[in-house]
């Protein structure tokens, strides 16, 4: 996991431009830049913006540490959730790997269980490959492979 400081280094790890999604009037502050543009992001997933979408997965997938880290992240995991129609299949696998990937750590992130509700709304193919992949070692990882688990509810 990167430490990113600021929203120029997160563009800079993302590799896309960020500055569309900025607070105006800018605040100096770089942590709180870096949560008002990530929030604007998930705003724009919300308003079906497929480029929001794009960045959103890739916050996700670089999983870098960010200030205010686990509310930016569960925000647009959320987003993403109520418009997975915006997210290619390929971005879909991306978001399976990182939720396997971070089921399997030895501290799951608290952002995990949004991310695991995410997976869910992909679709069953996708929880199956978190359910069989996944090696959980913590009682929170466990729990939630137990909830992806669970049938699906329409």
């Amino acid at each position: 996991m990167e430490y990113v400081e600021t929203l120029e280094n997160l563009e800079t790890l993302l590799e896309l431009k960020l500055m569309f999604y900025e607070e105006v009037p800018r605040i100096d502050h770089p942590g709180i830049r870096i949560a008002h543009a990530c929030e604007n992001i998930a705003r724009h997933i919300r308003s079906g913006d497929r480029e929001a979408a794009r960045i959103g997965c890739r916050i996700i997938v670089r999983d870098p540490h960010l200030p205010f880290g686990k509310i930016i992240k569960s925000g647009i995991a959320r987003a993403l959730r109520q418009r997975i129609d915006l997210v290619p299949e390929l971005e879909q696998a991306g978001l399976v790997k990182r939720t396997t990937e971070l089921l399997s750590l030895e501290f799951c992130p608290r952002e995990t269980e949004d991310y695991c509700k995410l997976v869910k709304k992909i679709g069953p193919a996708a929880v199956h490959n978190v359910t069989n992949n996944a090696r959980a070692t913590d009682e929170k990882s466990q729990r939630l492979l137990h909830y992806m688990s669970q049938p699906f509810s329409k």
